[in-house]
C-alpha cells in the first residue's frame, strides 16, 4: 500500500496538524504535505519491538528514554515526523512536551517499507541532518540491513550491516548487539 497524501493545495503546518484528532493511522507532515500511512506490517512490528527492547535496556542504564511510534517529532513548522524509535538522553529530557518531542533527539530510527523508502532515505534523512540529530539509523526489513549515519557521516553510512554483524552506536557507546537479534521473532 502507498501512503495517502491529503489536500495537495494546502501547505500544512504544525498548528494545522495539532487540530487533527488522534487517528488509528500514522499521520505525518512531510515538507508541508499531510501524509497518512497504513499500519506497519507484522515484520515491521517485530523489528520495532526487538529494537525497542535493545535500546530501552541501554537507555535505562543511562537515565535516558526510548519512544516508539506513534509519537510526534516536531522538526520544524512544515515537518512533523513519527519515527519508529527515538532515543532521548537524560540531559535532553526537557524536549519532551505534552504534544510530543520538541527538540533534537539523540538518536532516530526509521524502519523502511516499500511505501516509504524514498521519503525515509532521502527527505527525512536530510531533515534529520539539518535538524542536528547526532545519529540516524535506517533498518531495511526486506534486505535485512542496518545503516547508521552520524557526525559528518551523512553521505554514506558510518556502519552498514547486512544479515549479521555487530551493531555499535556512537550515541549509545555501550550498546552492542548482533543484527540477527533485530530480525528474529
Amino acid at each position: 500500500m502507498r501512503p495517502v497524501t491529503i489536500d495537495k493545495k494546502k501547505e500544512w503546518t504544525a498548528e494545522d496538524y495539532l487540530l487533527l484528532e488522534e487517528a488509528s493511522t500514522l499521520n505525518q507532515i512531510i515538507n508541508g504535505e499531510l501524509v497518512m500511512s497504513p499500519s506497519p506490517s507484522p515484520l515491521h512490528q517485530i523489528i520495532s519491538s526487538n529494537l525497542n527492547d535493545l535500546l530501552k535496556k541501554e537507555a535505562k542504564k543511562l537515565g535516558g528514554i526510548v519512544f516508539y511510534a506513534p509519537v510526534d517529532l516536531y522538526v520544524n513548522k512544515h515537518n512533523v515526523f513519527q519515527p519508529d524509535l527515538i532515543y532521548i538522553s537524560k540531559e535532553k529530557k526537557n524536549i519532551i512536551s505534552k504534544r510530543g518531542i520538541e527538540g533534537v533527539p539523540d538518536l532516530v530510527v526509521e524502519i523502511i517499507s516499500p511505501s516509504n523508502s524514498y521519503v525515509d532515505r532521502y527527505e527525512k534523512k536530510d531533515a534529520y541532518k539539518k535538524f542536528g540529530v547526532p545519529e540516524f539509523w535506517i533498518v531495511d526489513p526486506a534486505n535485512e540491513t542496518l545503516e547508521i549515519y552520524n557526525g559528518s557521516q551523512w553521505e554514506k553510512p558510518s556502519l552498514y550491516l547486512a544479515a549479521s554483524g555487530k551493531v555499535k552506536s556512537v550515541v549509545l557507546n555501550e550498546l552492542g548487539f548482533n543484527l540477527t537479534d533485530v530480525f528474529n521473532p
